[in-house]
């Protein structure tokens, strides 16, 4: 792999689910496509040609094995940039983390001293990457660049490899499947829970299982690898995701103070 760093902190659904679709009716080009080539593929790919600019949310149900854990999560996610993450253990919240759009907030089990969490860059992050609201070609329009770094074998797929660059100096990469035209993997260089362990490494997120929802195919299952040790991070897999559903605006709002187990 490629020497490539970002000084970007990991958080618990960074890079959690990603969205994609079938292979596209495109052929694939007989040279390097260059940007100019990979987009609109995977657009068409992603799509099937219809128009996501009225998809304003997105809420998705999980089921995880993290740090030795068997959990749930309740992951909502907005157009404009606010995430909410509810962590639970036997059916109860055990963490929360949210993003109102213009910082970061954490919630503990007891859920009565709500903090500022010092990583709310990451956690708006992942509201921008292409695969959950967005798209590669969404990219340029939010502020966000990306660079054509050319192919790399993995696992005998000659991927092309894509480098963005987020409007805040966050740089991650993506790995578009040559005969799919599909986003197959993301690396980066960051803490997987900076809260916990602050030691950054690469980390590769992989997805698959991709089912239909309103048209479009989504990710049902993905993986976090430590790609210097070998060792599997957490696995992911989605039980339910719902497209525009309604948010009350307080649901991504850091509480004054809340009730125990609420």
């Amino acid at each position: 792999m490629r020497s490539r760093r970002s000084d970007g902190l990991g958080i618990v659904f960074l890079g959690l689910v990603g969205i994609t679709a079938a292979a596209g009716a495109l052929p694939a080009p007989s040279t390097e496509p260059g940007l100019a080539g990979i987009i609109p593929r995977n657009q068409q790919a992603v799509t099937r040609g219809q128009d996501t600019s009225g998809i304003r949310s997105l809420e998705i149900t999980l089921a995880m094995q993290d740090s030795g854990q068997t959990l749930d999560a309740d992951y909502k996610v907005t157009r404009d940039g606010r995430m909410r993450i509810d962590i639970l253990k036997d059916g109860k919240r055990v963490y929360t983390e949210a993003y109102d759009g213009h910082r970061g907030w954490d919630l503990g089990q007891d859920g009565s001293v709500p903090e500022v969490d010092p990583h709310g860059a990451t956690l708006w992050h992942g509201t921008q990457f292409p695969g959950q609201i967005f798209t590669l070609k969404d990219m340029a329009a939010q502020g966000h660049k990306l660079k054509y770094l050319g192919r790399e074998p993995v696992d005998g797929i000659d991927y092309y490899v894509l480098k963005l660059t987020l409007s805040d100096g966050f740089e991650t990469y993506r790995y578009v499947n040559p005969d799919t035209w599909l986003i197959d993997r993301g690396r980066d260089y960051r803490a997987f829970h900076p809260a916990v362990d602050g030691r950054e490494t690469w980390v590769e997120t992989a997805w698959r299982d991709y089912r239909q929802v309103k048209g479009l195919l989504y990710a049902f299952a993905s993986s976090n690898t430590d790609l210097m040790s070998g060792k599997r991070l957490a696995t992911q897999r989605v039980k339910a995701l719902k497209v525009n559903p309604q948010f009350d605006p307080a649901t991504f709002s850091m509480p004054a103070a809340a009730k125990p187990g609420s």
